[in-house]
């Protein structure tokens, strides 16, 4: 008995309490538990959905968000967090030629189904690596215009960096009474300072 109330009645008040506040904080960290696996699942949906699409937004913001949700203090995402740190190596290696290329290409697909792979385990998904590689559906039509876009980029930037000229074609007959004197030289042209006449001294 403390203060003239027995033991019981302190244990009830106690609990009466104390068992809300408890309830509170395990429904808070449930929520928190399952907003954590939702954006996990988002991250792992988002590369299986662009797994042959790797130039798309969506790939590189889940990429880049993979280290933000993935923990080391559990096991599974220390796996996966390992699986990413390969793969991000692999795309920070920089190749020459065309066969070295292809090699780099085709080492960076099996890292990219290693990760996916090992993301989907850590989610409970058991889907093998052959059915990540092979039964995903892309149009090779999203493959041909990422293909083209890059294409396009690339020659533009060496037509404006001077590597590649630009052709052009005259349409319709061009006369000459002689042939074109070669350009002169032109002067550069003087630059002159005006001083505003309204400004008071």
């Amino acid at each position: 008995m403390f203060l003239g109330i027995k033991f019981e009645v302190w244990l009830s008040v106690t609990a009466i309490i104390t068992g809300p506040l408890f309830a509170l904080w395990v429904q808070r960290n449930s929520e928190e538990r399952r907003e954590h696996r939702k954006r996990k699942l988002e991250i792992f949906r988002k590369l299986m959905i662009t797994l042959k699409v790797p130039l798309n937004p969506n790939h590189v913001d889940a990429l880049n968000m993979i280290p933000v949700e993935f923990h080391p203090d559990r096991k599974a995402d220390k796996e996966v967090l390992a699986a990413w740190r390969v793969y991000a190596s692999h795309l920070n290696q920089r190749t020459n030629g065309a066969d070295q290329l292809a090699r780099w290409g085709e080492k960076k697909f099996d890292l990219l189904i290693d990760l996916v792979h090992v993301m989907g385990r850590s989610l409970g998904y058991d889907i093998d690596k052959a059915a990540i590689r092979d039964n995903m559906y892309v149009p090779q039509w999203y493959i041909d215009v990422e293909e083209q876009w890059k294409g396009i980029r690339t020659s533009w930037l060496e037509v404006l960096n001077g590597e590649r000229p630009l052709s052009m074609t005259m349409v319709g007959p061009v006369y000459l009474e002689k042939p074109l004197e070669l350009p002169r030289e032109l002067p550069a042209p003087e630059t002159k300072i005006q001083v505003p006449t309204n400004v008071r001294e």
